[in-house]
């Protein structure tokens, strides 16, 4: 039997409404997605976006399901799997919406994954290949922690102080102050215990009550700094608020040291003085 061409409008009509519903149906998918992912119920987001890749895609979909779904695993430390998803986003949806973002998630996830040298590099072809993109303020603070972990502290308090200053709008601001103000309170604490070497017997022995109380104040530094690598880590703003506090705990333990330590000084004098 011929078919006619109103049977065969209708029925081309009838599989662009079913294609239309598979699409409609996917977007719903990767939205919810996306809304858990807000809501920080990532183990759910997962399961939105690879619900939605199950139901053959559009490219449209399966793009932004990739890239949620390596954002979904970075966000629950599932490394491999959050490089694997990222890799494959990059490689097969280079022009796509968050291609830009998702180079700076590859220079993140290094950071994430202590490969701070690796890091470095990506974030910085990041900044010099996408230098109006928003993301390089992150980009800029990532490379700043980098430096801090290899121990390089000048250069990172640098960088700290390049968001400060160029970023003002950035909620990375914040987090680089208190960086940057725990760089300077080791580069003092440094100093401080230099001083605290001497090598006039005496001097020790009067010192030796004072360095027993220091070490507290050492593991409270300690403490302040791996708290604050979790605070920024994670964006939380409220503990970077809450880490205020214990910044200018600090500064008055430096101010306190000082004081002390003049006092010992005299100390000192005075026993030179008597034993001349």
């Amino acid at each position: 039997m011929k078919t006619t061409p109103s049977r065969f409008v209708a029925a081309v009509a009838l599989l662009a409404t079913v294609v239309a519903a598979d699409v409609a149906a996917q977007n719903v998918l990767v939205n919810e997605g996306i809304d858990s992912f807000r809501r920080s119920e990532f183990s759910q987001a997962i399961l939105r976006f690879r619900e939605a890749l199950l139901d053959d895609p559009d490219a449209e979909s399966e793009a932004t399901a990739y890239f949620w779904l390596a954002k979904s695993a970075m966000a629950l430390n599932r490394l491999p799997e959050a490089e694997r998803n990222l890799e494959y986003y990059i490689r097969t949806f280079p022009d796509h919406q968050y291609a830009v973002e998702a180079n700076y998630q590859r220079g993140r996830l290094l950071y994430i994954k202590e490969n701070y040298e690796a890091a470095l590099q990506t974030l910085s072809d990041f900044v010099a290949d996408y230098p109006d993109s928003p993301f390089v303020a992150n980009a800029l603070y990532w490379s700043g922690e980098s430096l801090f972990a290899l121990g390089r502290l000048d250069e990172a308090k640098r960088l700290f102080e390049t968001v400060i200053r160029d970023f003002p709008r950035s909620f990375r601001v914040e987090a680089s102050r208190y960086r940057s103000t725990l760089i300077d309170l080791t580069a003092r604490e440094t100093q401080l215990m230099e001083l605290l070497q001497w090598s006039h017997q005496e001097y020790l022995q009067a010192l030796d009550e004072f360095q027993r109380k220091d070490n507290a104040y050492q593991e409270a530094l300690l403490s302040y700094q791996e708290r604050l690598q979790n605070a920024a880590s994670e964006d939380f703003r409220e503990e970077i608020v809450r880490l205020s506090t214990q910044v200018r705990t600090l500064q008055e333990q430096i101010r306190s040291k000082d004081g002390q330590i003049a006092r010992l000084q005299e100390e000192l004098r005075q026993l030179q003085d008597g034993s001349e």
